[in-house]
Order: structure tokens, then sequence, then C-alpha cells
């Protein structure tokens, strides 16, 4: 089974095969979608990759589990280490909800998370009303996730109800029943609980249809709107980088049964020029996650001043490689993954993030 090296080149991953890029697009490994491991394979992981490697995989041999099942779930072990050196892989816990909670000023999110809390637990534990475990309420605590995970950016019920299914978990967008778990339940909850973030996504939208009506600047809890050039609206973000929308404009449109002031750029892709709105959920999201990478970039920086080679991200994980001997450990990179930009000092951030050191990537 052949293995590769992957170094990270910006917005895609590029491949290398004995010392040669073999791809930089879209048609090479994409690390980004790789199959999730099936439950039941992942327990018997380290006994189907020693049957691959000693080509003795064979129908059966895992009850319960099919051969391609097995091989998918084990596909990561694939990319390995170079002789003589190690993986250390970090991975940033919840970081856009953590993000979302310091931007927002959502003190009840950034107490939770100084705390130590499970945000999963403690949501539906309060959405419930009775008290919740990890260990002892799994099914809530997946209910919990999405809700953290899929209300940060204005999803309605409607949506997250599909949301939920791409989770496998089936959840009815409103019932008779009070202590039944439902769409409408979880997303009017989630918006109560954490008021300040439904209040930033209409100060995002309102301060960027003000700046492109008036041509001026307009500062929105730590970035900041610039509509001066009426060709681009622009956002500041924290760490000095923008955000750009192309040729943005203010256009009357019919929604939600009323005549409505909407924001609209030009978006560029494939099939040309699209006209797109701009909410304030949309705009939350892309602030969110703009300043969420340019946390991770720091703590790649900071890892490779402490001596390891970036050589991938997939999301918001960072794979480094080392020499085995090395004194760069787990507990470095994860020191620098979660250490505060002097940038975003003072501005409510709490990381957190774990992993792992092997000699192969794994989920």
């Amino acid at each position: 089974m052949r293995t590769y090296d992957i170094i990270n080149a910006g917005p895609k991953n590029r491949f290398m095969c004995n010392g040669k890029i073999v791809s930089n697009s879209g048609r090479g490994v994409q690390l980004q979608n790789l199959y999730k491991p099936d439950k039941a394979a992942s327990k018997v992981a380290k006994a189907i990759i020693e049957a691959i490697r000693a080509e003795t995989l064979v129908s059966g041999m895992f009850p319960g589990i099919d051969v391609m099942t097995c091989i998918a779930s084990v596909i990561r072990t694939s990319f390995c280490a170079a002789p003589g050196k190690k993986l250390v892989v970090g991975d940033l816990a919840q970081i856009e909800s953590r993000v979302l909670a310091a931007l927002a000023g959502c003190q009840a999110m950034i107490e939770a998370y100084k705390n130590g809390h499970d945000l999963y637990i403690e949501f539906m534990s309060w959405l419930l009303q009775k008290p919740l475990t990890k260990e002892n309420n799994p099914d809530e605590r997946a209910y919990g996730k999405v809700v953290i995970l899929g209300s940060g950016f204005g999803m309605g019920p409607d949506k997250f109800v599909d949301y939920c299914a791409t989770f496998g978990l089936e959840m009815p967008l409103c019932s008779d029943d009070p202590d039944a778990v439902t769409a409408q339940k979880c997303i009017n909850g989630f918006r109560e609980k954490y008021k300040e973030i439904p209040m930033y996504w209409k100060a995002l939208e309102n301060a960027c249809k003000e700046a492109v009506r008036y041509g001026k600047c307009i500062y929105v809890k730590g970035v900041v709107i610039d509509g001066r050039n009426p060709r681009v609206l622009k956002i500041k973000l924290p760490s000095g980088r923008y955000i750009h929308y192309f040729a943005p404009r203010l256009v009357k449109k019919k929604k939600f049964g009323k005549t409505m002031e909407c924001l609209c750029y030009t978006a560029y892709d494939s099939k040309g020029a699209q006209e797109k709105d701009l909410y304030g959920g949309l705009l939350c999201e892309n602030v969110v996650q703009a300043v969420a990478r340019d946390l991770m970039l720091e703590g790649m920086l900071l890892a490779e001043k402490e001596g390891a080679a970036v050589i991938a991200t997939i999301h918001d994980e960072i794979v480094t490689e080392v020499p085995i001997d090395s004194s760069f450990t787990l507990d470095v990179l994860l020191k620098c993954m979660t250490t505060i930009p002097e940038w975003a000092i003072g501005m409510g951030f709490v990381l957190a993030a774990e992993g792992y050191e092997n000699f192969y990537y794994k989920k």
C-alpha cells in the first residue's frame, strides 16, 4: 500500500510522492471528506490494519462488518509519517462556537467554556429542565451537539430538521408533547438562552446596510465594516485581514410575504456572476470562520517556531511531523494551538484542543 506525504498549500492540499507534487487540485486525495469510521470497525481497527498489511483480510473475518467498510474505516492510516518520524496531531475543540461566543459577547457560553463544562449537556439540561450527564444521557447530548453546531448562524427550524438528518438524528419540526425534543423548541431555546448571538446577527446586518448606504466605517464587536468604496464592502477582522464582498447594493425584494430591503453582492463561480443576499446569519458565519482560521494559523506558526513541520490541515485539525526523539510533543502542540495571539487578547476567546501522537493518521 503506497502512502503519501501531505503538505499544506493554503486553501487546497498538495501531495508529495517520492519528493514530487502529484496533485494540487481537487483531483487528489480529499482529506476533508474521508469516510467516517464505522463504530464497530473502530473497535477492531488495529486488527483490520494488520490484516490489510498482511494481505489476509477476507469477507467474514470481522463478523457484522463487510470488507469495504473495514477498508474505508481505516483509510486514514494509509497516511504515514516518514521513516524515523512521527505525527503529532491537534484538533481545536468546538472552535466555531468558541469564536462566536467571544465575538457576540455571549457570557453564558464563555463561562461554560472557562469552567470546562460540556456545553451540549448544559444546554439540553436547561432546555428540558432536568439534570443530564454525558455518561447517562448520550442521546440528549447528541441533540445538544447539533443545536450548538447548527444554530449559531441563523438557521431556522425547517432547515434544522435537515441538518439533524446529516448527523443521523431524526428531529420532528414540532410536537404537541411539551417534553418532546423538536426543531422549533431547540432553535427557540438556543436564541433565548444565548440571546447575544441573534443580537450579533442583527448588529452585523444593520452595520453593513448602513455602511453601504452612507459609505462609511462602522465598528461592530471586534470587526470594522468598511463601506467607503462603492465597488467593494470590506470587513476588517481582528487580525487585520479583510473579507470582501463585491458590488454591494441595497435591493427591494419580496420575502416572507412582504417587501423588504435586502443587502446583496455579486459572487463569482463556475457559472459566472451571481447575485447573492447578505444577511446577519451569513455575515456572522463568514466572520466567525475567518477568525477561527486566523487563530488556527497562529497555532501553526507557533508550532513551526517550536521545530515542527506542519504537513496538513483538515478542517480545525493540524497535522505536524517531527523526528521520533523530538522534544516537540503533543503538549507542546496543544499549547501552541491554544495560545491567544496578541491581536485577540481581551476579546474573550477561550480555546481548547486535544490530539494524539502516532506513526499514522487516524480519526
